[in-house]
């Protein structure tokens, strides 16, 4: 995630709120005030030169996100008028800048160590990812057909189905691509799906979970969004715990995952900004394109106001959830997503 859980609670400790815009700006609030910011996240420390080219190519205000800075690259970021947030895994120190005023993060005892070395990432494969979900879905499709369901060129839809072939995940047959093996194919998936991206905020509330989504909806409806609602294109989905139950019961949800094509400030229905551990309500913004399900008939349920998320999405929701069961909730929730599969290739086991 872009602001991730530790630089959230943070946040939250300094009575700051964060509204997420869409994948990669986020709106800042305290007393009354605020500021919509552009964040920049570094796997690693950045120089005050790295600091100047990042301003002189942005016309918006920024925050930049860090696992260590010096001095010079903090000054660097202030002189610009722009925010900072050095979180190191563990802590969080910064400066905010929020209609003129500056917001300093500090915990006097506690200092921020050198931060742990990470491996920067590269590039996600969001194409790759998302034909994988597709084929699960859609089994024998065309090349053609894929890179329609997918959004990507033929030539993408090329290169990724060879990444897949090699592993024997995917084969061709007379009618089309399909998926080789299910339980080979989905793991392979969640190994190597690094999350959705873009922003996720969390809330917790006294009341039940579906009073907590129908609140969520009420606030989605009033919302102005960039995109509007459409048959094919929801404004919202619901994954985790309670989409997971609606599809293969097992276990008493405990956490509602909404993911949003843009973000609301949920205090207006009685919801409170969390800690990630504590909350009822994850409210996700993703860069994933993928999240969003190719919307059917059997995606949405009676009583429940949002369709789901894709099917790879909701297991990867559960299966990072806590509680003793989830090993188990997730091994039925992929029988029945199997299941489903077989139906969908004729019947067949793959």
């Amino acid at each position: 995630m872009l602001i991730s859980t530790n630089s959230w609670r943070a946040l939250i400790e300094a009575g700051i709120g964060a509204v997420p815009l869409d994948p990669q700006r986020v709106v800042l609030r305290r007393d009354g005030q605020q500021a919509t910011v552009r964040v920049h996240v570094f796997p690693t420390p950045v120089t005050p030169s790295n600091v100047a080219a990042l301003v002189s190519r942005q016309a918006e205000p920024g925050l930049v996100i860090v696992p260590a800075a010096t001095p010079a690259v903090r000054a660097a970021i202030e002189a610009a008028g722009w925010s900072w947030l050095v979180d190191d895994g563990q802590q969080v120190i910064g400066a905010l800048r929020i209609a003129g005023q500056r917001i300093e993060l500090d915990r006097p005892d506690r200092r921020v160590g050198r931060a742990s070395r990470q491996r920067r990432p590269g590039r996600v494969p969001w194409g790759a990812l998302t034909l994988v979900r597709r084929l699960i879905e859609r089994p024998y499709a065309t090349q053609r057909e894929m890179a329609d369901l997918v959004r990507v060129s033929q030539p993408r839809v090329s290169q990724a189905l060879q990444v897949l072939v090699s592993g024997r995940l995917v084969e061709r047959g007379e009618a089309g691509w399909r998926v080789r093996d299910f339980g080979q194919t989905v793991r392979w998936w969640l190994d190597a799906y690094p999350g959705p991206g873009g922003f996720s905020t969390y809330w917790y509330g006294l009341s039940p979970l579906l009073e907590q989504l129908n609140s969520v909806v009420t606030v989605l409806d009033s919302a102005a969004f960039p995109v509007q609602r459409s048959a094919d294109r929801p404004r919202a989905v619901l994954s985790g715990d309670v989409a997971a139950d609606l599809i293969a019961p097992w276990r008493n949800p405990e956490r509602l995952v909404v993911y949003a094509r843009a973000g609301v400030d949920l205090t207006a229905v009685g919801l409170v900004p969390a800690a990630a551990e504590d909350a009822t309500l994850e409210f996700v913004v993703p860069e994933d394109p993928g999240v969003w399900p190719v919307l059917s008939a059997d995606l949405t349920r009676d009583g429940v106001p949002l369709p789901l998320a894709d099917p790879l999405q909701i297991l990867w929701d559960v299966r990072r959830a806590s509680g003793p069961d989830t090993d188990e909730a997730v091994a039925r929730l992929e029988q029945e997503l199997l299941r489903r599969s077989q139906r969908g290739h004729g019947g067949s086991a793959a």
